[in-house]
């Protein structure tokens, strides 16, 4: 990547942290029960017998609903356990939100062991986390790369997930960012090809 690209999504980064810190609580409320039901709707989610997602951290958007309706779905639920040595990550099988620990970047995970592991495939739908996500479904992440260097290795469903106010016109990206499928804010969904 190039030095004016990571010093402009580091810019970024910055700008957009500040803007949902302000957002006021309530409203970001409303915003996550809308794009929660989005989500559940969306024919990429109800064909999924896999959903790999994410434990939201205070400045995304929740995810506690999703985990809670995939598992009462009857979906496989894998989430991600980050190797921070090596700015990796490998999805592993939760049955139960009980079974949540604190992992790397004080981030909760599912227990790990051999038998959990997940690999993603056709009936696998991905819901990624971003900062930002753009016109042509590049999204601007926490900045550590796990994401984009997971989907160049697999072939996956995507479905990201934003609040409306932190959709862009253009990102900076390169050839090492995985554009997204579709985007889903609490205003519409976007999708973008596939």
């Amino acid at each position: 990547m190039s030095t004016a690209i990571a010093e402009e999504k580091k810019a970024l980064r910055r700008m957009l942290f500040q803007a949902r810190s302000e957002m006021p609580f309530d409203s970001r409320g409303a915003a996550d029960r809308k794009i929660a039901e989005a989500v559940l709707q969306h024919p990429a989610y109800k064909q999924a017998k896999q959903i790999f997602c994410y434990v939201s951290m205070p400045h995304e958007v929740s995810t506690r609903t999703l985990l809670s309706a995939a598992l009462n779905d009857g979906k496989i639920l894998g989430l991600p356990v980050c190797e921070p040595a090596t700015c990796t990550m490998t999805f592993y099988r939760l049955d139960a939100l009980s079974e949540l620990k604190a992992g790397a970047f004080r981030i909760p995970v599912p227990p790990v062991s051999e038998d959990r592991i997940l690999l993603p495939d056709e009936d696998t739908l991905m819901i990624v986390p971003m900062l930002a996500f753009d016109a042509e479904g590049y999204r601007l992440g926490a900045g550590g790369g796990y994401y984009d260097r997971y989907l160049e290795k697999y072939q996956i469903r995507t479905l990201g997930i934003c609040y409306a106010a932190c959709r862009q016109t253009a990102l900076p990206h390169d050839a090492t960012d995985r554009r997204l499928e579709a985007c889903i804010t609490e205003q519409k969904t976007e999708d973008f090809y596939g």
